[in-house]
């Protein structure tokens, strides 16, 4: 009996050693610098796939570990370099040293030059759009976001699934107006940008607010050493704009640092071409009232980011970001030409609006964070701190004259109003992310205070003497606490994934307006549950079901009532009684072999915030008010295809079809309430064509079609976008041209129409969607710091640890 026992416990000693022996070494090019993340594969030997592998730490070094005693292949490769293999035989521990990989100059001329394309990875409720150093990512951020999959640019708008995104940068949300927002990405270089999260069933961690995400990832250094990129812009429509921008990324064994600035200065116009149709109260015609409004814009914006994270040690990380957005006299010259029929349509006066406004925009945002890894298998804690200082500043002054159709002066009317806005917004948060019953624990707390104080001074203009008109100024101050915590648990197991999640938060609002003498205090508190589950049918068929309830909660801009001007009868207004809105979104998704994807999609808001156009038939005033619908709802369904159907041609399409409807209180007429529908189609077509057979010339042509859109009251149909841009990469890869056209046949910008009951008014908003850019970039420092782009099979990638 002793024997057998000694046996067995021989056998098992040996079996324990004979998965105990390592191989381990670091890898290096020939310059001396060590390579990080190269890949390291392990092959039997004669095997053609390689059993497992790792990647390179920071400073080049490797280990593999738990293998069997034997001789195998062992494989160094990484982009840019001459693969290396070497036969080894393994006892115990084998210690290669290091192993020297050289550059590959053919590799240089064919690869590396080359742009890649863009690719895409999705799942229920998430789609990840990879566009670092791809034939798309020249122009803008927002001409990126154009040719992004599931994104829709209307006008100077960005929706997902037809609704507003909540837009993160790195994972940090960005507290902007919508306005502000598109200035921000319209000074953002695309090539500064890794990747393109649209999320439309965000988990717990994110907001409750953050109904629909759009994440947008700027690239950053993964080897060490130093690279950097110069780069220019310029678009030509009907007046130029211009684009200098520069980035810088370094990185050593402590530090890993981004920082870019770019300066952006813009001419724009923009024409609208508005009808008014005003009713007397038993419903004739009264007037007919055609504007045309020509708004002129110069800007001059800089802006600078700054990413910094240093590792204090094996396992605790500090981090350091920055966002500097200066936009200093922005001016909006805008002058409009009415004409006004009488019911049997013809001329019975003319009147002409001259307006100059003028602001100075700051928005300095800083941030901490902090990150300590709690062992191997992942378990972090991370905490983070943010303040955002915004400060603006606006005048305007609007002149209007009114004439007899024979050019007889009638009268005149003039006022001046000044603006200000400080807001100081502070947010804190804390997660732990460990490993527990087998998958993924997520949890956290966060706090945001926000504090903006506005204020309007409004003056009357009669013989040049400016009259303090106190009826219309008004002093607004808003102040906002949020409170969230959430909880989530992930699980992969066989071929199922799961996810589930609950956040809940607390808000407490006091908006405050001193003249008009209203208080919308507001608390409450509210749960938002989150869920998400994806089946592997089998290796090429998934399926997947996500379902996401969120708040939309009204911002100081939408609450503020002051009132912008366009003329003396049209203007745009806040709403300091408006109350959140609550968004349910479910989503059942189907994946065959990640290149086609359909997606059945239901969404329902109730109390949904948009603008609202009314016109006031009795006193001739049209306004655009921000407003609560009572509630909306869209159902569609979504097919995306995606693959190469050549070597050299790439295609993505995307269709959507869809039903939207909305029903709103009609404020104006007898009538309670109205409800706005349609269906509708959209379809999207991407086209990446490799034009030479080194690939360092390619071409990209998209096209965007929607049938039939909704938008508060407003109706519009048969909006189409051509645009085709060509890039050549030349001088080893250092140097890049770009150009381009968009919106080829001028076809992006269509009406938009209101009527029902009393209400007939519309807009024709033409701006410069159709231009010629063409772009220069210039890289210089090391120029390995490239990613890795070696293509591994599945199998490969899932055994590297």
């Amino acid at each position: 009996m002793k024997n057998y026992i000694l046996s067995i416990l021989l056998l098992t000693a040996v079996n324990i050693f004979s998965q105990s022996a390592t191989i381990s070494g670091i890898v290096e090019g020939s310059d001396g610098l060590p390579i990080s993340f190269a890949n390291v594969l392990l092959y039997e030997l004669e095997a053609d796939s390689a059993f497992t592998g790792v990647t390179t730490d920071e400073d080049g070094s490797f280990q593999i570990s738990n293998l069997q005693a034997g001789k195998f292949k062992i494989s160094f490769s990484f982009v840019g370099y001459e693969t290396v293999d070497q036969i080894v035989e393994v006892v115990s521990e084998k210690k290669l040293g290091i192993i020297i990989l050289n550059e590959s100059t053919e590799f240089l001329d064919e690869a590396i030059v080359t742009a890649k394309r863009p690719t895409i990875q999705k799942t229920a409720g998430k789609l990840v759009f990879n566009v670092e150093n791809t034939s798309v990512s020249v122009g803008s951020t927002f001409d990126l976001l154009k040719k992004t999959p599931g994104v829709v640019v209307i006008g100077e708008s960005i929706k997902i699934k037809f609704t507003t995104p909540t837009i993160y940068i790195n994972g940090k949300r960005v507290y902007l107006s919508s306005s502000e927002v598109i200035s921000l990405l319209q000074n953002t270089d695309a090539s500064t940008i890794k990747s393109i999260e649209v999320i439309t069933s965000p988990s717990a961690k994110y907001d409750a607010e953050a109904g629909k995400v759009l994440n947008i990832i700027t690239s950053r250094a993964i080897s060490i050493g130093y690279k950097g990129n110069v780069n220019g812009r310029y678009e030509q429509a009907e007046f130029p704009k211009y684009n200098f921008g520069t980035s810088h990324f370094y990185k050593n064994k402590w530090i890993n640092f981004y920082g870019s600035y770019s300066f952006s200065p813009r001419f724009e116009i923009k024409e609208d071409d508005n009808h008014i149709r005003y009713f007397e109260p038993d419903g004739s015609t009264n007037s007919i009232w055609e504007t045309n409004f020509t708004r002129k814009t110069r800007s001059k914006a800089h802006q600078a980011n700054i990413i910094a994270d240093f590792k204090l040690s094996e396992k605790q990380t500090l981090g350091l970001t920055a966002t500097i957005f200066i936009s200093p006299n922005i001016s909006y010259k805008n002058n409009g030409i009415a004409e006004i029929f009488n019911s049997q349509h013809e001329l019975d006066s003319i009147f002409k609006t001259h307006s100059v406004l003028e602001n100075d925009t700051d928005n300095l945002s800083y941030g901490l964070n902090y990150t300590l890894d709690l062992n191997d298998e992942g378990s972090k804690i991370t905490a983070a701190v943010n303040y955002i200082d915004y400060d603006k500043d606006q005048t305007q002054n609007v002149g209007t004259t009114y004439r007899l159709p024979n050019g007889v002066f009638l009268r005149n009317n003039s006022f001046f109003t000044n603006a200000r806005q400080r807001s100081n917004i502070i947010t804190g948060q804390a997660d732990l992310i460990t490993a527990l019953f087998g998958g993924t624990i997520e949890a956290g707390i966060k706090y945001s205070d926000t504090d903006t104080e506005s204020g309007l001074d409004f003056f009357d203009i009669e013989n040049r003497i400016q009259t303090f008109n106190k009826d219309l100024s008004d002093d607004f101050n808003y102040k906002e606490n949020i409170y969230g915590e959430y909880l989530s648990f992930a699980k992969e197991w066989d071929s199922w994934n799961f996810e589930a999640g609950m956040r809940g938060e607390y808000t407490h609002i006091d908006a405050i307006s001193l003249s008009l003498g209203k208080i919308n205090t507001q608390k409450y508190f509210e749960f938002f549950p989150s869920a998400s589950l994806n089946h592997a049918i089998n290796d090429n068929n998934n399926v997947g079901a996500s379902y996401k309830r969120s708040i939309h909660r009204p911002r100081y801009q939408s609450l503020n009532p002051f009132r912008y001007f366009i003329t003396e009868n049209n203007f745009n207004g806040g709403n300091p009684e408006l109350v959140p809105a609550i968004e349910s979104t479910f989503t059942l998704s189907y994946n065959y072999k990640n290149k086609l994807f359909i997606e059945a999609y239901y969404q329902d808001i109730e109390n949904n915030l948009d603008i609202l156009t009314f016109q006031d038939n009795e006193n001739r005033i049209i306004r655009n008010i921000d407003s609560n619908l009572i509630n909306e709802f869209q159902y569609s369904l979504d097919i995306m295809y995606y693959d190469n159907l050549l070597p050299w041609w790439l295609v993505q399409l995307t269709t959507s079809t869809f039903y939207l409807e909305n029903k709103f209180f009609s404020v104006e007429s007898d009538e309670n309430t109205y409800s706005n529908s349609t269906f509708g189609f959209y379809g999207y077509i991407y086209n990446g064509v490799t034009l030479s057979k080194k690939s360092n010339l390619s071409s990209d042509i998209t096209a965007t079609y929607i049938s039939n859109l909704i938008s508060g009251s407003y109706k519009y149909e048969n909006q189409f976008n051509l645009s085709i841009s060509f890039r050549k990469t030349f001088w080893d890869n250092r140097a890049s041209i770009n150009i381009g056209v968009d919106d080829i046949f001028d076809t992006n910008n269509i009406p938009l129409n209101s009527k029902y009951y009393n209400q007939d008014n519309g807009y024709f908003a033409k701006s410069e969607s159709r231009l010629f850019r063409v772009g220069f970039r210039y890289n210089f420092g090391n120029a390995r710091l490239h990613d890795n782009n070696k293509n591994l099979n599945t199998e490969e990638k899932d055994r590297l640890n």
